[in-house]
């Protein structure tokens, strides 16, 4: 029972990857899509960034408060 799931999934995902290649091969492109957030134009169009560039937007628009301390004041 376990082996016939197992093989079926391996197809599965061999039938996938195949397809993944043959549509790269016969694109114009001849490259894969891009799936980084930080150069996905798409998802900055949407105003959607990567953790580090939602950071500093976050720090710039942060006013600290005198007195207070941060809990990570070495990074």
């Amino acid at each position: 029972m376990f082996l016939t799931i197992f093989i079926f999934a391996l197809i599965l995902i061999s039938i996938a990857l195949i397809g993944l290649g043959v549509q790269t091969f016969f694109s114009k492109k001849k490259e894969f899509p891009e799936t980084r957030i930080g150069h996905n134009k798409t998802l900055r169009k949407k105003k959607i960034y990567c953790i580090k560039t939602e950071q500093v937007i976050l720090d710039k628009n942060y006013k600290q408060v005198k007195g207070i301390k941060t809990i990570c004041s070495d990074c």
